[in-house]
């Protein structure tokens, strides 16, 4: 089996558990994704794990660089709150944001490691809201 048809399905097993748009706006689509999204999911509204969404099934098309992007936030992500998840979110069933809500509701019980992450995520998140 190919590295690339191990990869994506590991990468958007992890988004689902992890990337929500609340908690992680860091895993929307940065730079190196902007040209991928543009082409491969126009008009689609980021949020609520609607790019990833969009985005799989069509790994052949996706760039190495936005590939590499997601996962190396992802696993920075994923290093971070791995033992919250563990601790406090195991029973909860992964995909549609619900483990996030879980740790959000387990916010101040989180690790000192997901906290950090969590703040710098939430303060991109509001950084990246466009201005109505």
């Amino acid at each position: 089996m190919s590295s690339r048809s191990t990869f994506w399905p590991a990468l958007v097993g992890a988004a689902t558990l992890l990337a929500a748009p609340l908690a992680f706006a860091q895993t929307e689509p940065g730079k190196p994704c902007q040209a991928d999204v543009k082409k491969l999911c126009p008009g689609v509204k980021p949020g609520h794990g609607r790019i990833l969404g969009c985005l799989e099934g069509k790994e052949d098309q996706v760039s190495q660089a936005c590939k590499d992007d997601f996962k190396a936030k992802l696993q920075a992500i994923y290093d971070a709150c791995k033992g919250d998840v563990e601790k406090f979110c195991a029973s909860v069933e992964k995909g549609q944001g619900r483990v996030l809500q879980c740790l959000n509701k387990n916010g101040p019980n989180l690790s000192d490691s997901c906290k950090a992450i969590w703040t710098k995520a939430k303060s991109a998140a509001k950084a990246a809201k466009p201005a109505n």
